[in-house]
């Protein structure tokens, strides 16, 4: 079986019973918005109900797995008043509610910046491999907004409560070999062995027992996810509170601005 389409931003295409979605937009370093997560949704529909697919590749085009949210695209929408926070929240909890939940194994084929809720989508996937040099960051709190995507959920059940609370608050960097270290990810190699390693995950996952790997997904997913949607819903209201904050505005303006954001407290 082999399948390839493509929209405004997502690259889909099967081969060898192997699924690829590919974030396509690399001049602007793959950002997330509604209608990318829309696309992905219709991805994942197609690789549940086809028992030829086997196994799920999500990576990014040009060298960068995803920056994120589309900070230029909220400027425009604070500059015309418009807000879209809750609807965007819950498309994005869908699709990794989607993610986390497929019954095929999923690999995340992780190359340069991964930022906000590409660390949501990174960290849904049953296996993440990075480049040791991939820059990464939890990057919500650095727009004035809460984490999104059930990172909150699943980054305390990887690393627990206090490096979770740091990570989260301080919006700091680390790289792939970091991530690796704390157990954010699966696997962190050096650059020119990223290809190969993935490919190592590929073979063995799109041609093992099916069967008992979707059983062996559904067994941890009811010993330690149950709570991840309810916590997903919550990310709806607590974004919304920060979207309509002074900070929020200020952060995006300073984004693209390129200085540094004056955080008030309102």
């Amino acid at each position: 079986m082999e399948l390839n389409f493509i929209t405004n931003s997502v690259l889909f295409d099967v081969r060898e019973s192997v699924a690829y979605i590919t974030l396509n937009d690399p001049a602007q370093m793959n950002p997330v918005t509604a209608e990318v997560m829309r696309d992905l949704i219709q991805c994942l529909n197609y690789c549940e109900r086809e028992s030829d697919v086997r196994a799920i590749v999500l990576r990014g085009a040009g060298g960068n797995f995803t920056a994120g949210g589309n900070v230029k695209g909220m400027k425009e929408r604070l500059d015309k008043g418009i807000n879209t926070t809750k609807s965007g929240i819950r498309s994005g909890g869908e699709f990794i509610m989607r993610l986390k939940t497929i019954s095929k194994p999923t690999i995340a084929w992780i190359e340069g910046a991964v930022a906000g809720v590409g660390m949501s989508m990174a960290m849904a996937c049953d296996f993440s491999i990075a480049e040791e040099t991939a820059k990464m960051v939890f990057a919500f709190v650095n727009i004035g907004f809460v984490p999104d995507g059930g990172v909150a959920y699943m980054l305390s059940k990887a690393v627990g409560p206090a490096r979770a609370t740091e990570l989260l608050m301080s919006g700091k960097r680390f790289s792939g070999a970091q991530a690796k270290e704390w157990g954010i990810i699966t696997e962190a190699v050096p650059k020119d062995q990223l290809e190969e390693t993935v490919q190592k995950y590929i073979k063995k996952y799109a041609q093992g027992p099916s069967v008992a790997y979707a059983q062996i997904k559904r067994l941890l997913l009811s010993v330690n996810y149950q709570e991840m949607n309810a916590c997903m819903q919550n990310e709806v209201e607590a974004q919304y509170v920060c979207s309509i904050t002074e900070d929020h505005r200020e952060a995006v303006n300073a984004f693209v601005e390129k200085r540094k954001p004056v955080f008030r407290g309102r």
